[in-house]
Formats: C-alpha cells, sequence, structure tokens
C-alpha cells in the first residue's frame, strides 16, 4: 500500500496521486466506486436500442458489448497509452448521432459500420505530417482547433443534453402514462435526488442513479409491471460476439450517405476527450504534451474499433469520473485499469443487461432524465465559461436557435431532400456546423489573417 502523503497536494488536493500503487483490494474498491458514476455506460445502450426498435435480447446484449468495449479501452488507456486516470464509456455524440440515422431507416449494422470507416479516417488523420512551431502537428489536431472553442463546444455538448433529454421521455412516453408506471417513476426520480442531496460522497451518492433504478425496479416487480422472463432466459456467462449484426444486414446503399454525420460524430469524441485529459492533468500538475495527447486519441479510436467490432458504438474518455476523483481524491491510474477489468467482467454476464432491459422504460427514463439533465447543465457551464462577446453571443444565439427550430420543420419538406442531406438535418449536426462556420468566420479567420500579418512584419 502506498504511503499516504502527510499534505494534500495542491491541486486536486489528492491523498494517492496518479503513480502511487495501493493494495489490491483498494484499487477494486475505489475501481467500483468510479464504475458506480458511469450511468451512462448502461444508459445509452437502452436509448440507442429503442431508437433502432430492437427486441429485448438484442438489447441485452449491447449493453453487454458495451461494456466489454468500455473495459478494454479504460484498459488501453490507464494502463497502455495514455497513462492516466480516465474511464471510457460509448460516446454521446455518437449516440445521438445513430438515433438521429435510426430515424431515417438507418439498422444499427449500417450506422457501426459507417463508425469503423470513420475511425480509420482517424487514424489516418493522427498522423503528425503538419509543420509547426512546437513541432508537427496532426491533421485531426487542426480540424479540433473548429470544435473545441467554448462558444462552439459549449453548444455541441448542450444539444447532446437536449437530444438526450427528448429520448429518455421518449421512453418514459412508451409507458403510456398509466398510473403504476407513474408511481414507479416518482420513487425512482424521488430515491435519486434524495441520495444526491443528503449524500455529498461514498457509495450512495456516487451510485444515486443507479441505487434508484434498483429501488425502481424492486417496485415494478412488487406490481407485476417488470418481466423476468429475459432474466430466466440469459445465459450467466456469455462471451461477446463478433460483428454480431451479420454483414448480410448492412445497408450498403446507406453506408456512404451516413458517413458525413458519423465522421462529425467521430470528430465529436476527441474533442470531448482531450478536455478531460488537461482537467485531470491538472489534478496532479502533469503537463499534457501533445505527443501524449496523440497516444490517448490513438487509445479512444482503436478503443472505438474493438467496441464497434464487438457490436456497441464508439467509446470516449468520461468526464463525470474526473469529479470523482476531485471528491474521493484517489488519482491512482491502475484504480482505473481495475475499473476497466470489473466492466469486461460485467459485460461477461449477460443477465446484466437482461436485468436493465426487464425494468420498465418509464423507469428508466425518469432516471435517464436526471443523467442528461446534468450533461445539459455542463454545456451551460461550459458556454457561461466563455468570453461573452457580441460576436461569440450572436454565434451561440444563432446556433442554438437553429438547432432547436430545424425540428419544426414539417416532415414533408425534410422529405423531399436529397437523403446525403436529411442525414445531416438533426438539430447536433445542424447546431454544431453551425457554430463551426460563424466562429470560422468572425474569429478563427481574422486571428490567423492578423497573426499572418504580424509574422510578416517581424520577418520585415
Amino acid at each position: 500500500m502506498a504511503e499516504k502523503r502527510s499534505s494534500l497536494s495542491k491541486a486536486g488536493e489528492l491523498v494517492y496521486h496518479f503513480e502511487d500503487k495501493l493494495t489490491l483490494w483498494e484499487y477494486f474498491v475505489y475501481g467500483f466506486q468510479q464504475l458506480l458514476v458511469m450511468d451512462s455506460v448502461f444508459a445509452l445502450p437502452v436509448i440507442l436500442g429503442h431508437a433502432f426498435h430492437l427486441p429485448a435480447a438484442q438489447i441485452a446484449y449491447l449493453i453487454q458489448a458495451t461494456l466489454i468495449g468500455a473495459g478494454v479501452t479504460t484498459l488501453l488507456q490507464s494502463a497502455v497509452l495514455l497513462r492516466l486516470p480516465v474511464a471510457q464509456g460509448i460516446g454521446a455524440a455518437a449516440t445521438v448521432v445513430a438515433i438521429s440515422l435510426a430515424a431515417l431507416k438507418f439498422n444499427l449494422a449500417t450506422v457501426s459500420l459507417a463508425f469503423v470507416f470513420s475511425m480509420l479516417i482517424i487514424l489516418f488523420l493522427l498522423a503528425p505530417i503538419i509543420p509547426s512551431k512546437g513541432g508537427r502537428k496532426s491533421i485531426l489536431e487542426v480540424l479540433l482547433i473548429l470544435i473545441k472553442q467554448p462558444q462552439v463546444y459549449g453548444v455541441l455538448i448542450t444539444l447532446i443534453g437536449i437530444s438526450l433529454i427528448g429520448a429518455a421521455f421518449s421512453l418514459i412516453n412508451a409507458g403510456g402514462y398509466k398510473p403504476l408506471y407513474n408511481i414507479g417513476s416518482l420513487i425512482t426520480v424521488t430515491m435519486i435526488l434524495a441520495l444526491i442531496f443528503i449524500f455529498r460522497r461514498g457509495i450512495l451518492r456516487f451510485g444515486a442513479i443507479l441505487i434508484g433504478i434498483l429501488v425502481g425496479a424492486i417496485y415494478s416487480y412488487a406490481v407485476h409491471i417488470m418481466s423476468t422472463q429475459e432474466i430466466i432466459e440469459a445465459p450467466l456467462i456469455a462471451l461477446p460476439r463478433i460483428w454480431p449484426w451479420g454483414l448480410e444486414s448492412i445497408q450498403w446503399n446507406l453506408v456512404s450517405a451516413g458517413l458525413v454525420p458519423i465522421l462529425i460524430a467521430s470528430l465529436m469524441l476527441p474533442t470531448e476527450a482531450i478536455g478531460v485529459y488537461y482537467t485531470v492533468g491538472a489534478l496532479d500538475n502533469v503537463t499534457i504534451t501533445d505527443e501524449r495527447v496523440r497516444k490517448g486519441i490513438l487509445g479512444e479510436t482503436l478503443g472505438s474499433l474493438v467496441s464497434l467490432l464487438f457490436g456497441s458504438l464508439p467509446t470516449t474518455t468520461y468526464a463525470q469520473n474526473v469529479g470523482a476523483i476531485a471528491v474521493i481524491r484517489v488519482g491512482a491510474r491502475r484504480v482505473f485499469t481495475a475499473t476497466g477489468i470489473l466492466l469486461i467482467i460485467l459485460g461477461l454476464i449477460p443477465k446484466i443487461g437482461a436485468i436493465i432491459v426487464s425494468i420498465p422504460g418509464p423507469i428508466l427514463g425518469s432516471a435517464f432524465v436526471i443523467i442528461y439533465s446534468m450533461l445539459l447543465l455542463t454545456g451551460i457551464s461550459v458556454l457561461a465559461d466563455m468570453d461573452w462577446t457580441d460576436k461569440n453571443a450572436v454565434i451561440v444565439a444563432v446556433s442554438l436557435g437553429v438547432a432547436l427550430g430545424i425540428q419544426y420543420v414539417p416532415s414533408t419538406v425534410i422529405a423531399q431532400l436529397p437523403l446525403y442531406i436529411r442525414t445531416i438535418m438533426s438539430p447536433l449536426i445542424i447546431g454544431t456546423l453551425m457554430a463551426i462556420v460563424l466562429n470560422l468566420i468572425v474569429n478563427l479567420i481574422p486571428q490567423w489573417v492578423k497573426a499572418n500579418k504580424a509574422n510578416k512584419e517581424d520577418t520585415a
């Protein structure tokens, strides 16, 4: 067991630092605590499965594949490539774009294959080939400059939160607002909020969402609105399948049509991850170099390919785990290696996914609303921290306004557009593209022109 510091570090006030070694028992106790805050690793597969109208057994498998993909990527990042205390899970941006394509009759196999192609493109873009003052940069790093500005990134996160709140309410709506379901939703939300408000740390605080869902499930079983058939039929242990959707189910004519929004979503994932790298590095005064960032993105991409191969969607670094580090003050990266192992173990137990799928949609949806309302708040906080110039305010206002308004365009009008255009007519893609273009015109290009002019004057 590592010796505890007599005084907490100034950066992040960690008791255990990134390279500290703990006992095996401590690794898994703290690793389990980190697992409890990863609500989306369970929530997003359910939302995704319902969007594609998958049967319960396939949604349960989707949860299994997501857990294993997240575990493999967490191991890769914490122990091999990035070597920081981070945890991975299914990407929210990827899920939102997949949901929008599901509405256009894309199936999950087609969307997954398009994501495989986009990940291969990102691997190509990751090569450091562009000369710069600080060394060579990759094309990907240059492209991410367009997204990582707060007035763009804040719009992106806000729209993801709004979209997933809508998906959560779709689960609630599926129950038809019958009294027994309404009571179950109320019990679930009350339990979650009570735990969040009463406890500041510990398992009860970190596991508030999962505990609330468990209480809702117990209620549902007691009043006979929860079926246990899927749980009984699911095997206790099973290995994941390679490309479970089958090649014959791929809509080959739609793969290229979905590639543009999927590539945009794929670029959103490392943007979010890089921000987390710098945040977690600051907790222990660790400098995040460009080389380390590239290794991190490489780990994200390789892990995403593994996740896609098993049947889930790409993964990304979860920001909520950084918040958990700040609360429990344990930043040892090997704790996250333990979290990755736990994720893989859970993924090998199909009954875990079957239990979640068996819980009525209104109970799950009510819990998911809380999760993604917090994500929405994260987007708002990013916008609040930006430089509130008139230009930036207009960028945010117009981008959000157009993104939220696009969903009110009559479906008959949208249906007349070419498929390649319809694939980007979702609030997330339209709003993000609008923010990128406006920010490029009014901020980035003038800055580049001014910098270039100053360099010429210096050399003259």
